[in-house]
């Protein structure tokens, strides 16, 4: 009966150990998962915001060689899809969220850490294609403007790489290439509409 009595703290111990593991484990498997869905929606943000800023003012910029145009332009889109793209993070975390069973606290805390995640990112990638339109004349803004853009993205998929585990080089070269024919498209959509359709929108 003495031994039983004497053992019974170590039983205790050992189980109050085990729940303390056990929570340490659920910690860190929540903040694992917090810090992925972060990653996704930054890598989405900047690589989106990038392709489609530096697409559109490509375009804008080739088709009316107009400095203040493709200023306003490029601002005007890129705050308008960086509040589109969080409204639409919000809403597909919250979704998602809910079907998980969470509490409506926890899924509207989640949800707007991750909107608020996308529309930063979205902000920062999508202004660098638009500096080189405020230092230099249109026409000579228009390469460096690609050029910036293709590098970043390249970096983008360099750090998404090592986090997925993908190969780096082959996720740079991925984004790289998207950059790049979205900045084709935005070129030959700005010279053909005044050319081929007759539009005279140089200002």
């Amino acid at each position: 009966m003495d031994v039983l009595d004497y053992n019974k703290p170590s039983v205790a111990l050992e189980a109050f150990a085990a729940s303390v593991a056990h929570q340490n484990k659920n910690m860190h498997l929540r903040s694992r998962s917090s810090f992925i869905e972060s990653i996704r929606e930054i890598i989405f943000g900047l690589e989106d915001s990038l392709v489609s800023t530096m697409g559109a003012v490509t375009g804008i910029a080739v088709g009316t060689e107009n400095r203040t145009v493709v200023i306003l332009s490029g601002i005007v889109i890129l705050a308008v899809e960086a509040t589109s793209m969080a409204a639409g993070s919000f809403l597909s975390t919250e979704s998602a969220e809910l079907m998980e069973k969470k509490t409506s606290q926890v899924a509207h805390r989640r949800s707007f850490k991750a909107s608020l995640t996308m529309f930063v990112s979205y902000l920062s990638g999508g202004i660098l294609p638009l500096v080189p339109y405020f230092l230099l004349p249109t026409n000579q803004a228009v390469v460096p403007s690609i050029v910036l853009t293709v590098l970043a993205l390249a970096l983008v998929g360099l750090w998404a790489g090592k986090i997925t585990g993908r190969a780096p080089w082959k996720a740079a070269a991925e984004m790289a290439g998207v950059s790049l024919l979205a900045a084709a498209i935005g070129y030959l959509i700005g010279w053909a509409v005044p050319n081929l359709f007759g539009i005279d929108i140089k200002v």
